[in-house]
């Protein structure tokens, strides 16, 4: 017996699966939100967009595309700059939880923001390259934005026979673009000759924000692991992770800082960046409290 002939879906069905498979519907709504003001017709703070899809490279001819740059001050004019990377969620690892606010007493630290700097090194006669002094700055945490050392993608529900609880590949693929991005923007802004700025990576995402809270002496040392009734997990709305960049990232990013042996030091002052994550729905909210925070802390 023939199967009846089943027509073809609509086309609007094909492309909405189409369009809803790739991570652009989320960047385009992620630029409107930026670019619309409140119920009131205004911004609740002096960020504005500078560019989209942006092209960038480092010397070593690695590229990618910023998916939004922010410039801060009146009109768009200021210094510091947000370098902003749109990240869905992996479909099954829906919550992004963080962890780990151990405050060394050398190297990166959880009560400090690592923030990129560059500016002129006394004067310049507009004749050959600016010399830059270009630097990580470091500037005290607020209570607001707690930092973390670690993260994991966790799934909503318990896992099925077989499968993971968890996964780190959206997380991190997020950070790795973004810090190459800010690598190659400031390597662009360089070239172009401005003399003074800063920069911040940001990553904005549909995933839930979570921080994860234990004390480490409940972690078994014979298998690493915690127990459930050890665990305290928060609700967040955006939080920073002091994030250790790519070696070859940190060797094209124009950073000026000399080398030292001493590896705890180094790392602090040249390879460490704070890369803030926002949940999308939560990133005007976020640009207003930036706003307070860093932009005022240091012309």
């Amino acid at each position: 017996m023939n199967k009846a002939h089943k027509p073809p879906p609509p086309p609007e069905d094909v492309v909405a699966s189409a369009l809803n498979e790739q991570g652009y519907l989320f960047h385009h709504k992620v630029v409107e939100v930026l670019k619309s003001p409140g119920d009131d017709g205004k911004f609740t703070h002096n960020w504005y967009v500078e560019a989209t899809e942006l092209p960038v490279s480092l010397p070593n001819e690695k590229e990618t595309r910023i998916d939004v740059v922010l410039r801060h001050g009146p009109e768009g004019k200021g210094r510091w700059r947000t370098v902003l990377e749109c990240k869905r969620s992996a479909r099954d690892y829906k919550r992004w939880v963080f962890f780990g606010e151990a405050k060394h007493p050398r190297g990166p630290s959880s009560g400090s923001y690592y923030v990129e700097r560059a500016d002129l090194r006394g004067m310049w006669n507009h004749q050959g390259e600016p010399d830059l002094m270009h630097r990580v700055e470091r500037f005290p945490a607020s209570q607001d934005c707690s930092i973390f050392d670690y993260y994991v993608e966790s799934r909503l529900d318990r896992p099925g026979s077989g499968k993971r609880a968890s996964a780190t590949d959206a997380i991190e693929d997020s950070f790795q673009q973004v810090t190459l991005g800010q690598a190659g923007l400031a390597l662009r802004l360089r070239s172009a000759h401005e003399l003074s700025f800063r920069l911040l990576p940001v990553v904005v995402t549909t995933a839930e924000l979570m921080s994860a809270h234990f004390t480490i002496e409940r972690v078994s040392l014979d298998r690493g692991m915690v127990e459930t009734s050890d665990l305290r997990l928060e609700p967040r709305s955006w939080l920073a992770v002091n994030y250790r960049i790519n070696d070859v990232i940190c060797q094209y990013s124009g950073v000026t800082t000399n080398r030292t042996s001493d590896l705890a030091v180094d790392l602090a002052a040249r390879q460490v960046r704070t890369v803030f994550v926002v949940q999308a729905a939560q990133i005007q909210q976020f640009l207003s409290w930036l706003e307070v925070t860093l932009p005022h802390a240091n012309p």
